[in-house]
């Protein structure tokens, strides 16, 4: 499956995270296990590209973000259902599942699975709200070496419009605009 991803994103502070949290109507948490892969030449962040295996309480999944020409941040998402117990064991094995659409979009880049190795783990305890003009995300992420972080992302369908609804939530809530480093970079720098 191939979906395309338009989103705003910001770092805050552990205050900012639990402002916003109490001024929307978010749906109950739920947790995922991110499980980050590239080469030993990282040949995946040398093209920008973030390949992970995303486990939930009963699904899993393999995800390709690759960036694509467009406004602001957008990207191409190829995704790969697993279940829970085979993405575990892909996971023990530092594997991904091929053949699959994601190691066929790797082979245009000369990546093979085989090639591929776990490079950073984190779990992240997300918040949804649907605002008329997109998904407000809410994610404490947290990393093996016992740090966390939060991030507040938006994923809009109309980009132009709904920059000044991002815009305003962070002028709102006294949120400076900070340039983001993607979970992938922040696990590699947590990892235990």
């Amino acid at each position: 499956m191939q979906s395309t991803e338009r989103e705003f994103k910001n770092l805050l502070t552990a205050a900012q995270f639990q402002a916003v949290r109490q001024a929307y109507p978010f749906q109950a948490p739920f947790q995922q296990q991110n499980n980050y892969f590239d080469t030993a030449n990282q040949a995946l962040v040398q093209h920008h590209w973030g390949l992970r295996i995303r486990l939930f309480a009963d699904h899993a999944e393999q995800t390709l973000k690759t960036p694509q020409s467009g406004p602001g941040r957008t990207l191409l998402e190829t995704t790969d259902p697993l279940s829970v117990p085979q993405a575990q064991q892909l996971v023990r094995r530092q594997q991904i599942l091929a053949p699959s659409q994601v190691a066929t979009k790797l082979a245009t880049i000369d990546v093979q699975p085989h090639q591929l190795r776990l490079i950073g783990q984190a779990t992240t305890t997300r918040y949804l709200c649907s605002l008329p003009e997109g998904l407000l995300t809410l994610d404490q992420t947290d990393y093996p070496d016992g740090d966390a972080d939060y991030e507040l992302e938006m994923e809009v369908h109309d980009f132009q419009n709904e920059t000044l609804a991002f815009q305003t939530i962070l002028k709102k809530f006294q949120i400076a605009k900070q340039p983001i480093i993607n979970k992938v970079q922040r696990a590699i720098q947590h990892k235990s």
